[in-house]
């Protein structure tokens, strides 16, 4: 690890050191409704497909790894296994991005359900070890900064005031 990847791994440690998990559920479902549009309102261009592919990846392969604090073993791989098609259509990736972000949801209620402290640690391939509370503000953080890049379609934007 890099002095850097040091320095990043502590600014999510400290970004979501008092972080309940109600907290960062609430950042994950406002991040939703933001992504979401950004992503169902993108213009048909290849840098807005990779770019839906890899957050939608990223939050998977995040989610694979937090399993491991359920007990399930720790596989060491990268997240472009887990990443949608690039070729699908931006509304298709938008609907991809809201499945997997209810997935990871529906993960970290399992989390708190089970009683795993936000201080438990999985490991991140660049970063090392990271908090649960981190892993999840990490993955929120990640998918809204990287979806700001997206190109938008200047008509027929669709109106998202609620994801059902």
């Amino acid at each position: 690890m890099s002095l850097i990847d040091d320095m990043t791994r502590g600014f999510y440690e400290r970004k979501a050191k008092n972080e309940s998990y109600a907290d960062l559920q609430q950042r994950l479902h406002r991040n939703e409704l933001a992504v979401y549009k950004r992503i169902v309102n993108a213009t048909d261009l290849g840098h807005n497909h990779k770019t839906a592919a890899h957050v939608i990846g990223i939050e998977r392969w995040g989610a694979h790894r937090l399993r491991v604090l359920l007990g399930e073993p720790l596989v060491v791989d990268e997240y472009d296994g887990y990443a949608p098609s690039a070729e699908l259509s931006m509304p298709e990736l938008a609907e991809e991005f809201k499945q997997t972000r209810e997935a990871t949801i529906a993960l970290v209620s399992e989390l708190q359900n089970k009683g795993v402290a936000l201080t438990e640690t999985v490991l991140q391939n660049d970063l090392g070890d990271m908090s649960l509370r981190a892993w999840i503000f990490y993955v929120e953080n990640h998918t809204g900064r990287e979806t700001l890049t997206m190109l938008q379609r200047l008509t027929d934007r669709v109106a998202v005031s609620a994801i059902p």
